[in-house]
């Protein structure tokens, strides 16, 4: 569950850094064309790898339920960074992944 909620984390990050008020503020800059479309894609990943394992792990009802509960989550999450603690988005983007991946391990 933890990797999915990366995963929503990730591909809502990956939409605001697209928008060009998020992409100044957090990498000092207008992002290009070219850029936008790499993190629209990368978003879109994100989200379909996040229901896929939602539903993997619950079936397909309660994990359609569970990843809107997780995409949710965590856009409040990165709405509450990007308002008090901008300087912390980025690194909680490498962490969570990280963590994720371990919960998957153990």
């Amino acid at each position: 569950m933890l990797l999915g909620f990366a995963l929503s984390y990730l591909a809502l990050l990956a939409l605001s850094l697209a928008m060009s008020r998020h992409h100044k503020t957090l990498l000092q800059g207008a992002p290009s064309i070219g850029r936008q479309r790499l993190l629209h894609s990368l978003a879109l990943v994100c989200l379909v790898l996040g229901l896929l394992l939602s539903i993997e792990q619950s079936g397909g009802e309660i994990g359609a339920v569970t990843w809107l509960c997780l995409l949710m989550l965590a856009g409040l999450l990165l709405v509450a960074m990007l308002a008090w603690r901008a300087r912390w988005v980025l690194p909680l983007a490498a962490l969570l992944p990280a963590a994720g991946g371990l919960s998957l391990l153990v």
